[in-house]
């Protein structure tokens, strides 16, 4: 069961992405004119790091090592006129083969590898990466994203 709340004020719950980077590029699949990270949310009773590498499984077909945490984020926004209230975890990921052209669930969404240096043209989700991810350090990021509507 997904680790998500359903409420009449609004969705809450704790998600994984995958940072995947490979030759100066970040891995992202398409959603409309959005790119998106591998992920998504944790299930109750699991350790985020085993969600990472679940969602990788199930998206990509692939195996992975879980490596860094790099950023928890505290994110609110508004979706198409709901409260959105996500803690998410984002970890720095190592992949086992070949990606493929488009995730393997049953989206089938486009995968994209884009230059870090081009992301800020992109429309990225989460949007903080545009600038944080270059700048990142090493060192595990507490970020606070306050409420914005989209």
């Amino acid at each position: 069961m997904d680790f998500r709340v359903i409420t009449e004020d609004g969705r809450y719950g704790v998600r994984v992405t995958a940072i995947i980077i490979k030759e100066g590029k970040l891995l992202t699949y398409k959603v409309d004119h959005q790119n998106h990270l591998v992920g998504g949310a944790m299930q109750v009773g699991e350790a985020s790091y085993d969600a990472v590498s679940r969602e990788v499984k199930e998206e990509l077909g692939l195996a992975c090592a879980v490596q860094d945490l790099m950023y928890v984020v505290e994110n609110r926004f508004d979706y198409q006129g709901e409260l959105h209230h996500m803690v998410e975890f984002h970890y720095k990921v190592e992949l086992f083969g070949d990606v493929p052209s488009t995730t393997m669930d049953e989206h089938a969404f486009e995968c994209e590898w884009i230059p870090l240096e081009e992301l800020p043209s992109y429309d990225l989700r989460p949007k903080f990466l545009k600038d944080s991810l270059q700048k990142w350090d090493g060192r595990i990021q507490h970020i606070v994203i306050q409420l914005e509507k989209e």
